[in-house]
């Protein structure tokens, strides 16, 4: 319990802008993992530009 306690005192300005603010890093990680699974399956291009072409394919 003691543990629980001092995280929250640690991360407790965060905690608190996470509950005011909307915002949040979701769409961000979901297109890091989305390039990750694409350098995952399509390893071997023969020109990294190709590679760049289809991450901005994804974004779109």
């Amino acid at each position: 319990m003691d543990i629980t306690i001092n995280t929250f005192i640690k991360n407790g300005s965060a905690l608190l802008n996470s509950c005011r603010y909307p915002f949040s890093n979701g769409p961000i990680e979901g297109l890091n993992r989305k390039i990750k699974a694409l350098k995952r399956n399509c390893f071997g291009f023969r020109n990294i530009d190709n590679f760049f072409i289809r991450i901005s394919l994804i974004h779109e």
